[in-house]
């Protein structure tokens, strides 16, 4: 026993000294880069690169508290505000002669995200600089963004993935069936369809209508902006699609020759070819190519003038992105205490004269939601305005939190609504006795043992907690009252967990006025009573110890993303995963894994676009 003993201990000490090390070797690593690395300057004349890299979001994923001492930020994704700012400054510097898209790296984004970027390209593009796009393939995410630049380059066995929108979810009540898995499942609302693929193997008729309705809209969204960047018809598109073989039948198989027959693409050819064009057009006569800059360096490096007082006006700006969770969160996850912090930080800083709250989440706890909208409340009798800007979606517990906002922002392709709530207990009792494994004891109370999951759910507590989802839903349908002034029975009407593009949130009065962020940030600066001169200042927690480590040395708060990417290659096996049929299938399971809420009632929408 004692050389048992010993020998485990010297193993968790050999454990101990490797973690040690490791973390002293990054560490070393970080203020070497910083000490040798080459000092970058904005080039005479330059190309500005727009690389958008996996997701675009509205703030980077950070680990949570809980993670390893020094675990990274998420490498696989870009600041959608990044971009734009770099477009911004762009537009005006005469260091920038042109924009070239490279989108091959951008994942799957929502309509209302690449529309913003959209239009910061078009902006751009009123400087007369050229926007070329190529690429050897496009998806349909990419294909949008290539089709606003001037010239767009397909690779002549090129493809561009167009497919229209769907919702397809895995259904997996008969599986947890097979393994006597129970799932009791309390909900209001008809179309709340986020608990369905628990409860049934086919999607309801109520959600089937509901979805085809925000589909379609989106859809046809989607068509029109393509119509009026590439200069066709969207009919012509959707006909396109329909038919697609009898359309590549007249281009014998060519997909490419398609493509640019319909004006969908202007050239085909590959990168070398792009450049050469790029080059044509700005009639570059140097022996060497032009340089180029990414948007990441170009916002390091470039001088902006900015000549207003430290003391001016401020218009804060609060980012809400991800699943609304309890307590303390990490960027990209809403924790109903993290958020109150920054509204509270808001209203104590005499600066600030109004707020923009910008949302992007389907939602998450009910209780959370209600933590985070009574900071709005409090910010609001503070004498601030609230002003919320929504995003791609701002559903359920997403609207949850807007609902008292005094004016609420909405693209025309933001998803939002949901108003419905559920409540969701598994139980894995007839699982574990399936195996031999049984479950007994004794409790001073029925309730003892009632919320335990290796025990059956009593009726008792199944009717406790479907109160609990009735109370809240009648609360989260008088706050929306409330907040938007409006008939009880008129919200009732139009909630029921159903999901509204912006354009019918719009119409039937959930949302104020469509347009975009900075639309919001002027109206919240005319509320606040500093239309005239005021600042933007986004309040942000505390940097966290990598965070504060990569900006020290690195001067760049993502930087340590990149150190990953160096250290330990690209995250190919996440990658691996996220695109393999168990995680599709086992993703609504996932998602309760994330689930805070003691009480166990959810106002979330899981929106697959």
């Amino acid at each position: 026993m004692k050389r048992l003993f010993s020998g485990s201990l010297r193993i968790l000490d050999a454990v101990r000294r490797l973690f040690i090390n490791l973390f002293f070797a990054i560490f070393l690593i970080l203020i070497l880069a910083s000490i040798f690395q080459n000092e970058k300057k904005l080039p005479d004349e330059a190309v500005l690169l727009i690389e958008p890299k996996g997701q675009l979001v509205e703030q980077i994923s950070q680990p949570s508290a809980d993670a390893l001492p020094f675990a990274f930020p998420n490498a696989n994704q870009t600041k959608l505000r990044d971009l734009t700012k770099a477009l911004a400054l762009a537009r005006d510097d005469e260091h920038i002669l042109a924009v070239k898209l490279d989108v091959k790296a951008l994942q799957r984004t929502s309509l209302a995200k690449l529309q913003i970027l959209r239009a910061a390209i078009e902006d751009f593009k009123q400087s007369g600089k050229p926007v070329l796009a190529s690429g050897n393939a496009y998806s349909q995410s990419q294909y949008y963004l290539a089709a606003s630049a001037n010239t767009v380059f397909l690779h002549p066995m090129g493809m561009i993935e167009l497919t229209g929108f769907s919702v397809y979810r895995n259904y997996i009540h008969t599986a947890l069936d097979k393994l006597n898995v129970d799932v009791h499942v309390f909900r209001v609302g008809e179309y709340k369809s986020a608990v369905e693929p628990f409860i049934r193997d086919s999607m309801s008729d109520a959600d089937r209508k509901s979805n085809s309705v925000w589909l379609n809209s989106l859809w046809h969204a989607y068509k029109q902006d393509i119509a009026s960047m590439r200069g066709i018809k969207s009919e012509r598109l959707q006909q396109i699609l329909d038919n697609s073989a009898s359309f590549l039948s007249q281009h014998k198989g060519d997909v490419a020759a398609l493509f640019k027959a319909e004006h969908l693409v202007d050239q085909l050819g590959d990168e070398s070819d792009a450049e050469a064009y790029l080059l044509k057009q700005l009639k570059w006569s140097k022996q060497d190519d032009i340089p180029s800059i990414s948007s990441k360096d170009y916002l390091k490096l470039a001088v902006t003038k900015d000549n207003k007082p430290s003391d001016q006006a401020k218009v804060g700006l609060i980012v809400a992105s991800g699943p609304i969770l309890d307590g303390e969160q990490p960027a990209g996850s809403i924790g109903s205490k993290t958020l109150t912090k920054l509204l509270r930080k808001a209203q104590n800083d005499e600066q600030i004269k109004a707020v923009v709250l910008r949302i992007d989440s389907p939602g998450g706890s009910a209780l959370a939601s209600e933590v985070v909208r009574k900071g709005v409340a409090r910010l609001r009798a503070a004498g601030k305005p609230v002003v919320v800007s929504m995003g791609s979606v701002a559903a359920s517990g997403g609207y949850w939190i807007a609902s008292t906002a005094d004016e609420i922002w909405a693209q025309p392709t933001t998803l939002t609504g949901s108003i419905g709530v559920f409540g969701m207990v598994p139980n894995f009792a007839n699982a574990l006795n399936h195996m031999g494994i049984h479950t007994d004891g004794v409790g001073t109370t029925k309730m003892a043992a009632a919320m335990r999951t290796d025990m059956p759910l009593s009726e008792d507590m199944g009717a406790v907690i479907q109160m609990g989802v009735d109370h809240i839903y009648q609360r989260f349908i008088h706050l929306v009252a409330t907040g938007r002034h409006m008939k009880v029975s008129d919200v009732e009407a139009i909630a029921q967990g159903r999901v509204w593009s912006g354009v019918d949130a719009h119409r039937l009065g959930l949302v104020d006025k469509l347009g975009n962020l900075q639309d919001a940030i002027k109206s919240a600066a005319k509320r606040g009573g500093i239309s005239d001169h005021y600042q933007l200042e986004e309040v942000k927690p505390p940097l966290s110890f990598p965070e504060m480590i990569a900006e020290k040395l690195l001067g760049d708060a993502d930087a340590l993303a990149e150190l990953q990417t160096t250290l330990f290659g690209s995250n190919q096996y996440a990658e691996l995963w996220q695109n393999t049929a168990l995680q599709v299938v086992f993703q609504p399971l996932y998602v309760l894994t994330q689930f805070n809420d003691p009480n166990y009632i959810y106002a979330y929408s899981e929106l697959p676009y």
